[in-house]
């Protein structure tokens, strides 16, 4: 087997962040498994990125076991308010794009 990578901090949250985005779906034994760390290590880590609303856990039950599925947010929900807003035309908007639209046809 490999060699343990030993990453600490924020760094470690870094880390996994971006492994869950590439590994979306894994529950956290399968998570420790393949980044070689400890179940404790990679579930604390999970709470603290989904306390910083980065991912978001999902209980399923496989074969009479409790599992927490890890998925990553989508960017949009991350996104402050007014970006998103910004993003999101209202009604009033659209209805005046498709006028000038037709206008000009």
């Amino acid at each position: 087997m490999g060699a343990q990578l030993k990453i600490k901090g924020e760094i470690a949250e870094d880390y996994l962040y971006e492994f869950v985005n590439a590994h979306s779906g894994l529950n956290i034994y399968e998570l420790s498994k393949r980044l070689r760390w400890s179940t404790g290590k990679v579930y604390n880590i999970i709470k603290v990125l989904e306390e910083d609303g980065l991912v978001k856990t999902i209980k399923i039950e496989e074969r009479g076991r409790i599992k927490r599925k890890v998925y990553p947010v989508d960017w949009k929900e991350l996104l402050p308010e007014d970006v998103e807003k910004a993003l999101k035309p209202d009604e009033s908007q659209l209805q005046k794009v498709k006028i000038e639209a037709v206008v000009a046809y």
